[in-house]
């Protein structure tokens, strides 16, 4: 990928069958191409949410709330 192109990716919602099924959202992004080989994609019901439109390239993640978490040096979830 070139310096400065977008990539965008999105927050998706789908319904979910049984009894805890229902219309449920990602929670997390996924580009189209990402998406279209996860197992709710072209599903009736299922949609990509616009409105959660982000540039991939230009979002930066803080690792900052992981630290000490890391398993490979020891680390783990204080439960």
């Amino acid at each position: 990928m070139e310096q400065g192109t977008e990539e965008w990716e999105y927050e998706w919602e789908f319904v979910e069958s049984g009894h805890w099924g229902g219309v449920k959202r990602t929670n997390f992004h996924m580009t189209d191409r990402e998406a279209e080989v996860w197992w709710a994609y072209g599903k009736p019901g299922t949609r990509r949410l616009e409105e959660t439109q982000r540039d991939r390239v230009a979002h930066k993640a803080s690792l900052e709330p992981y630290r000490g978490l890391e398993p490979w040096k020891g680390g783990g979830l204080p439960y």
